[in-house]
């Protein structure tokens, strides 16, 4: 991770990739974790990870899902479902799936295979112990990112509850092909509120032949947590992440490059 973070052509041509592996974890993790590694992360729940809670779905299927009704602060409004609604926690998956990224598997017998890194996760659904779309025996192998008019034009940005080593509340990755003021394409996708990296096409398309204004980027944002659920601790989740891509979306488009 550290050394796609601080690679010159990474940090140049792909800012928000760099910005995603560089606010992701300390320096001493980032300088030991693999990019695969990083995507493949699993879930930070706290019914997950404490086996003293027994209703855990992502542990036992058929068990219940004991953060329903429990402290679901941290927990996912996009993307869940009544099975499970654990957040996924990484930040570079966000910056991968706006840029269309591919991944190459390579499994037994090194027998490979490239998907869409879109195609990586699974939404829990009523199977949420099976978190990906990997099969046994097979690792990550690459992760491509294609050159396009918006990778410069882009960023990561990401809302904590402490400024240093703490997984997002709400992020957002953006990028953006401007015309003179309009935009031509926008790339978005959102941290910290959803079950799985998730991507906003529905935001993007609300910004297409707009200009980035104060105006259009609440409309993106409105559509991009229009579908959002909310338990009774994490309902702010869905303010904060509208004002953290509305943010973001600005930011972007005030990029010199």
């Amino acid at each position: 991770m550290a050394d796609a973070a601080e690679h010159p052509e990474i940090r140049r041509d792909y800012p928000v990739v760099a910005q995603s592996l560089a606010l992701a974890a300390s320096a001493q993790l980032r300088n030991m974790a693999s990019l695969g590694g990083n995507v493949l992360q699993r879930t930070r729940c706290t019914y997950f990870r404490d086996v003293s809670y027994a209703a855990c779905n992502k542990r036992e299927r058929g068990s219940g899902c004991a953060a329903m009704d429990g402290v679901n602060r941290m927990h996912a409004v996009l993307g869940a479902s009544e099975h499970c609604i654990a957040t996924y926690p990484g930040d570079f998956a966000q910056a991968l799936i706006a840029l269309d990224a591919t991944v190459d598997i390579v499994g037994p017998r090194q027998k490979t295979r490239a998907i869409p890194f879109a195609a990586l996760h699974r939404r829990p659904g009523d199977t949420p112990d099976i978190e990906t779309t990997l099969q046994p025996g097979e690792m990550i192998a690459f992760l491509t990112i294609p050159a396009a008019p918006w990778t410069r034009r882009s960023l990561f940005l990401k809302v904590r509850d402490r400024q240093s080593y703490e997984f997002a509340v709400a992020a957002a990755a953006v990028a953006l092909d401007l015309e003179g003021e309009e935009v031509r394409q926008a790339r978005i996708a959102l941290g910290g509120v959803a079950t799985v990296p998730w991507r906003a096409k529905v935001a993007e398309e609300a910004l297409r032949n707009q200009p980035v204004n104060d105006e259009t980027t609440r409309a993106a944002a409105e559509a991009a947590f229009a579908d959002a659920r909310v338990r009774k601790d994490n309902a702010f989740k869905v303010e904060l992440g509208k004002r953290t891509l509305a943010r973001a979306l600005r930011q972007a488009a005030a990029l010199s490059i």
